[in-house]
């Protein structure tokens, strides 16, 4: 009886060893001491890692492309394939890093100011918008481009037809990238499909009844900043950096649903994983509103040390919400439970600029 047993218990062991070991197998997600974040300083020409647990920078990434000043601005993860990608501002240029070893995989130009990027990590694009011209250049883009992040070549682009779009967000299918124009208060519904047809006109919706009917006048009356999806891609969330506020919209009919006063200057937000919350950092403001979306409620974190908030980005269970300021040079790690400040973290300044942190992004 007790070989029996010993045998049955010995087959059960190598059983729950053989299923942990098929698990961690078909995990494909790169193993992390610290829960990660990535943070562009745009006046150092390179990037924080950051662990925003304990507050501390682990190491920084050299993103000084071309030695004249690149400006990295914005951040975005593929956790599928295990690279991250960031604009650099100042001289048109996408690089593609290794996310297991943060060095430099291929770059692509894309051309004046790289704005916001959006990945399509099944499919393996890349969508870029581009915001406004470089130093010298005196027409504004009004370009959105698809890149094949696996050649890092640019296989499509759409002109929307209104100058600089900025914010833009994908679709949870891939199909449909929405754009808005920062100057022109319209925004786009494009077919990712469409990417590199000459003859498309995406179709148009105007941010507000007041403004005209055209996209191609800058009337400057909302300046839409950033876009948002609901997760179940229902409704299109624009922040309004001109009237504070961020707008609601139906995805189907382009019809807008609510508006949602905030603080002054509105910039980067977030939504939380069920939708119920949104994070909004008010540039001027010098604060970020939290806002229960069901309730309408909503709260202020207000602290004077923080100066021209920039980016923000939820950790994976939405418990961290980190936060950039161009002003301060400083990055915040914020509980979003009972919205207290867990860590100020300062970037070493072993150059000669003020570290400018702006895009964030958070390896979930």
């Amino acid at each position: 009886m007790a070989i029996q047993f010993f045998k049955r218990d010995l087959i059960k062991r190598s059983i729950l060893l053989l299923g942990m070991m098929i698990a961690f197998s078909c995990d494909d997600r790169i193993p992390q001491d610290f829960q990660k974040a990535y943070i562009a300083l745009q006046g150092q020409d390179r990037i924080a890692v950051v662990d925003i647990n304990a507050g501390e920078v682990e190491h920084y990434v050299d993103v000084d492309f071309t030695n004249t000043g690149d400006m990295p601005h914005y951040i975005v993860i593929d956790e599928t394939h295990h690279y991250w990608y960031c604009t650099l501002i100042a001289n048109g240029t996408i690089l593609k890093f290794d996310l297991k070893t943060d060095e430099l995989v291929d770059s692509v130009f894309v051309g004046n100011m790289p704005a916001l990027m959006e990945l399509d990590e099944q499919r393996e694009y890349l969508y870029v918008s581009r915001f406004m011209p470089m130093m010298g250049m005196s027409t504004a883009s009004q370009l959105v481009h698809k890149i094949d992040v696996q050649s890092m070549t640019i296989v499509g682009t759409v002109n929307v037809g209104a100058d600089s779009p900025h914010g833009i967000a994908l679709s949870s299918d891939g199909n449909t990238l929405w754009a808005a124009s920062n100057q022109a208060s319209h925004f786009f519904k494009i077919d990712t499909d469409r990417f590199g047809d000459s003859t498309y006109q995406p179709q148009n919706f105007r941010i507000g009844s007041n403004v005209p009917s055209s996209y191609e006048i800058n009337d400057g009356f909302y300046n839409a900043l950033e876009l948002e999806l609901s997760h179940d891609d229902t409704k299109l969330y624009i922040s309004c950096s001109n009237t504070n506020e961020i707008r609601v919209f139906d995805t189907t009919t382009g019809d807008s649903l609510d508006t949602f006063p905030v603080g002054m200057m509105p910039w980067h937000f977030q939504l939380s994983k069920d939708d119920s919350q949104l994070f909004v950092v008010n540039r001027m403001g010098n604060s970020i509103t939290v806002m229960n979306i069901l309730s309408g409620e909503t709260s202020t974190i207000d602290d004077m040390s923080i100066d021209l908030l920039h980016g923000c980005a939820l950790s994976g269970n939405d418990n961290l919400l980190v936060v950039t300021s161009p002003g301060s040079g400083n990055a915040y790690v914020y509980d979003t439970e009972d919205e207290s400040l867990l860590h100020t973290i300062k970037f070493s300044n072993d150059s000669t600029t003020d570290p400018m942190p702006t895009g964030v992004a958070i390896v979930q």
